[in-house]
């Protein structure tokens, strides 16, 4: 554990020999006051000896690592061996080198001298004790609050027992008699460590044991108080961080319960408001990604396709040419078939040009009011005859009079009847009828497109708006965009579309078109 580049970083052994020369460093000052200052000034200096030994020993040392036992075996052997470096190394090798002017010139017989250098190190032993619980304390105090606001309240306890204990010094009858001794003293330097030896540093000792005897005292209740005070706004801030937490873990629906009208509770609701804030945006961001993921998907499926359907008109195409080349006779009939491909290419083309137009909002239509009756007269009279010739379907229209007219865009619609009348004669039998029916609805114009072919199966009924999509009973001549087109342009028209379906019965394809 560190706690800076000076505290708590070296060897027990090191800090030991730190210790011994610190001692030896004051005991070589000391000889050159002698004569120079009262005996009291040397008495005051056996107990500045000790503690600077001692406290450097307690700053210096690192702190162990390990459970609490094998902690306490080290600071007692550390304790141990200051008391020995203290009476075996300071006390005989100042006797040894003649350093002994601290004790020499002091009235303390050599075992009370001998007795206070012992005691360094059970001193040493409380202070470490003092340390860890300092060090505790302020880690407890930086990583939450509550004990931060403690620690606010017990420092100005801590100033006020700072105060009596000064004052409780300068009223001593030692304070008297220290500056009388101190104001007698000739040699500046000698009157510079006079002062600090008989006046601040015991003032600095006995305000340290009035500072920990009333701390002692008063510390725990206090501590007890300031708890609870700072314990309601803590516990709302710690429920805020738990619900940050569970924010951050990806629980997008936690919230705070608000507490209070204060800062706090401001806070409470801010985050609240933020939280449901990222929870919209995180739903419309997947809802945008999914919809990405289906447009992407979309393309992908669209170019397969393209070039599935692409590729069956381009090689009738080319057995045709190939055919015409080798057979002269057949040229009519080839030529016949090669306009019919191209037809059907050309058509798909101009599908596919629609549909991209209509995805990217950019097609053009121009909607005006338009009669029905005869538009859809002219498309059922064109292509009857053709439905007929193919496949022997008839087709026919049933048409009120008196049909609204439609705000539509009239070569569009056509469009679309022609897809859906050719998807109905397509799955429609020899023998079997395509019917167009119109009806005024309040506000649309209902136009059905019905057959009496073979049905779509219930599983492809929801599928057959989508693009290439080709049901069970598709033929061979179904591309699957011409419904998804019909759709796009009634939509694009302000219309809706709709198709019911009894499989064996036929079918019933449904156009809605607001009225003009």
């Amino acid at each position: 554990m560190k706690k800076g580049a000076l505290l708590w970083t070296i060897h027990p052994l090191q800090g030991l020999g730190e210790s011994l020369l610190l001692g030896l460093l004051i005991l070589v000052a000391a000889g050159y006051f002698d004569g120079h200052v009262d005996w009291f000034v040397f008495q005051s200096g056996l107990f500045f000896l000790c503690g600077a030994c001692g406290m450097w020993a307690v700053l210096r040392i690192q702190i162990p690592q390990g459970g609490w036992q094998k902690q306490t075996v080290w600071e007692l052997a550390v304790g141990l061996g200051l008391s020995l470096v203290m009476v075996v190394g300071i006390f005989n090798l100042g006797n040894l080198f003649g350093l002994d002017t601290l004790w020499r010139s002091s009235t303390w017989d050599n075992d009370a001298i001998i007795t206070l250098l012992v005691l360094t190190g059970p001193g040493y032993f409380l202070a470490r004790g003092g340390a860890r619980l300092w060090l505790r304390w302020d880690r407890m105090r930086r990583e939450r609050m509550l004990w931060s606001l403690t620690h606010a309240h017990l420092t100005v306890v801590v100033f006020f027992a700072f105060l009596a204990a000064l004052v409780a010094f300068l009223l001593a009858p030692y304070s008297g008699t220290a500056m009388q001794i101190w104001s007698e003293t000739e040699d500046p330097l000698s009157s510079l460590v006079t002062g600090l030896l008989v006046t601040f540093f015991p003032a600095f000792s006995l305000i340290t044991i009035v500072m920990i005897a009333a701390l002692a005292v008063l510390l725990p209740p206090l501590a007890i108080f300031s708890y609870f005070v700072a314990r309601r706004t803590t516990r709302r801030l710690e429920a805020l961080t738990a619900t940050t937490s569970a924010l951050r873990a990806g629980d997008y629906q936690a919230r705070v319960v608000v507490d209070g009208e204060d800062e706090v509770a401001r806070l409470q609701s801010d985050f609240n408001a933020m939280a449901e804030k990222l929870e919209t945006t995180l739903v419309d961001l997947k809802s945008e990604r999914d919809t990405v993921a289906q447009v992407l998907q979309s393309r992908r499926n669209l170019v397969a396709n393209v070039s599935h359907e692409l590729r069956t008109p381009v090689a009738t195409l080319r057995a045709a040419v190939e055919t015409t080349l080798a057979s002269p006779s057949e040229t009519h009939a080839n030529l016949e078939m090669m306009e019919r491909e191209i037809q059907r290419l050309s058509g798909l083309i101009d599908d596919l040009f629609t549909l991209s137009q209509a995805e990217v909002n950019s097609l053009r239509l121009e909607c005006v009011p338009t009669e029905l009756l005869p538009l859809i007269s002219r498309v059922v009279g064109d292509f009857a005859p053709l439905a007929w010739q193919s496949g022997r379907v008839e087709v026919n229209a049933s048409l009120p009079d008196g049909l609204s007219p439609v705000l539509v865009d009239a070569r569009r619609l056509e469009q679309v009847l022609l897809n859906l009348l050719r998807n109905a004669a397509r799955h429609t039998p020899p023998g079997g009828i395509v019917v167009v029916l119109a009806e005024n609805e309040s506000e649309t114009v209902r136009i059905e497109v019905r057959d009496t072919g073979e049905g779509i199966d219930p599983a492809d009924l929801t599928h057959i708006w989508e693009r290439f999509y080709r049901g069970r009973n598709a033929t061979s001549e179904s591309v699957g965009l011409g419904l998804a087109l019909s759709r796009e342009l009634v939509e694009a028209m302000g219309g809706s579309v709709g198709a019911e379906s009894m499989p064996g019965k036929g079918s019933c394809f449904t156009v809605h078109l607001p009225k003009a």
